[in-house]
């Protein structure tokens, strides 16, 4: 059995203590790869299919994903190859520069994914809260390329400092960790403004507009009735019906009359056919953000609760259960394509015609 040394998760100035590579880091070396291929294969799927569809592409909500899923795909092909590599050989096999570079993409595409869940969760708050605010304002696709900027700013401004002391100051030979004991004066800092801080904040958000869209019936409307009002409309849409949908039509009115009745009733009838279709997608996104961002939180949490004991006692979480954790976190960016297609319709539509173009060209 080869004989592998800990990467260390003390202080790196400390010789690290050799183990042997047991099957259960075997199963850990076989796991992440497995993880690195599911992972990049569905968010590569993603960016095709927002980048394909056109009906994909004109939802200013799905820059977002495409976002995650860029930095979903980072991890596939950076942060999780180098760590099954770093685990194999029990100690970092390659120069410092490549270290340098992975340390700040791992961590850094951790707190883009956090930061742009944030900005999601912050623009649904907006829009259920003061919508006719958030409507004023036109909200366009520049605006939300401009919370993704303002998202990548914030990764720039918590993560570089903190990175770049610890490589000039701890970079070493056979060792490539950013180490809790080793930035003690930056560890609670990234903990609180990396993690905690926009966790809290997501769950505000989210609790506030879980309350507004159940108020408003939002939560409840799934179909939208055609706008020429054949259809009935879903359960839960009849609350938000006006008062003038529900009177009968007066037969006494004269012709005149009537025909300004028919075109107001059809008037309004259009009005609520979009207000119904706008109610639809604010759920359809709800619905979305509810299983990215507890999927974030049930994945992310195992490894910043291991973080948080690693600040106060260095010695009390063995590698083996830091390598754990850090899989488990590894598995979000796997689970993100998954949960598109199991909350929107039109991903799945389109992931399936992707899927089904690459079998008729295969067969050719």
């Amino acid at each position: 059995m080869e004989e592998v040394t800990d990467p260390g998760l003390l202080d790196a100035t400390t010789p690290p203590t050799p183990y042997q590579l047991t099957p259960f880091f075997w199963a850990i070396i076989v796991l992440l790869w497995m993880t690195a291929a599911v992972t990049f294969f569905g968010n590569i799927l993603v960016l095709l299919a927002f980048a394909s569809d056109q009906k994909l592409s004109k939802v200013n909500f799905n820059l977002y994903l495409v976002n995650l899923a860029v930095t979903d795909v980072c991890v596939s092909v950076i942060a999780i190859p180098f760590f099954a590599i770093d685990i194999y050989y029990g100690g970092w096999p390659y120069d410092q520069v490549t270290c340098a570079v992975w340390i700040l993409l791992d961590w850094g595409m951790t707190f883009l994914s956090i930061f742009t869940l944030v900005a999601i969760s912050v623009d649904r708050y907006w829009a259920a809260c003061w919508p006719s605010q958030y409507r004023k304002l036109n909200v366009t696709k520049f605006r939300t390329l401009v919370s993704i900027g303002v998202a990548w700013l914030c990764l720039l401004v918590i993560w570089v400092p903190p990175w770049l002391k610890d490589r000039l100051t701890y970079s070493e030979p056979g060792t490539c960790i950013w180490s809790v004991d080793n930035n003690r004066e930056y560890a609670m800092f990234v903990a609180v403004a990396g993690y905690h801080g926009p966790s809290l904040i997501m769950i505000f958000c989210y609790v506030k507009v879980y309350t507004v869209m159940r108020k408003s019936g939002a939560l409840f409307v799934s179909k939208v009735a055609p706008a020429g009002g054949s259809s009935q409309p879903s359960a839960g849409a009849s609350t938000i019906h006006t008062d003038a949908m529900s009177k009968p039509e007066q037969s006494t009115l004269g012709a005149t009359n009537e025909t300004t009745h028919d075109t107001a009733n059809t008037s309004q009838t259009v009005v609520q056919h979009k207000k119904q279709s706008q109610m639809a997608k604010e759920r359809r996104i709800f619905v979305s953000l509810s299983y990215i961002m507890i999927a974030y939180l049930v994945t992310w949490s195992p490894f910043h609760i291991i973080f948080d004991v690693l600040y106060f006692k260095p010695n009390a979480v063995s590698f083996e259960w830091y390598c754990l954790a850090y899989c488990f976190c590894f598995c979000n960016s796997m689970l993100n394509p998954i949960l598109y297609a199991a909350s929107s319709q039109d991903f799945r539509t389109a992931f399936k015609r992707i899927l089904t173009c690459r079998i008729l060209k295969s067969s050719k």
